[in-house]
């Protein structure tokens, strides 16, 4: 998904207009229509990091769509199938890509129970 059709998205998720979010981060009112609709390819930066702080979203979040839809168990059916591999050394590459990922490892007894 492009970045612009992202921002649009998670925008109207938050309930904020295109005028509004520009105020939110120090922008002209037409900044944000400039961005989606891709007069402006990419924003700098510090851009990105005020539009994602104003949209309670990591930078990542405008980029990385994959997987966002999906619930607990398709997640888990995907991650299965990516771990299905034999070769140890990729296994070990994803366990420690789940662990940067993880800020609060290891996981607590109620995240482990679902609960």
């Amino acid at each position: 998904m492009l970045f612009r059709k992202r921002l649009a998205q998670l925008r109207e998720a938050q309930g904020l207009t295109q005028t509004k979010l520009a105020e939110r981060i120090g922008a002209g009112p037409q900044y944000i229509g400039h961005l989606e609709t891709g007069r402006i390819k990419t924003p700098p930066w510090d851009k990105l990091k005020k539009l994602a702080t104003a949209l309670n979203v990591s930078v990542g979040d405008f980029f990385f769509v994959e997987g966002i839809d999906e619930n607990a168990d398709e997640l888990r059916a995907k991650i299965y199938q990516v771990a299905k591999t034999k070769n140890v050394k990729l296994l070990r590459k994803y366990y420690r890509l789940m662990l940067v990922a993880r800020e609060d490892w290891p996981v607590d007894r109620d995240e482990q129970q679902g609960g």
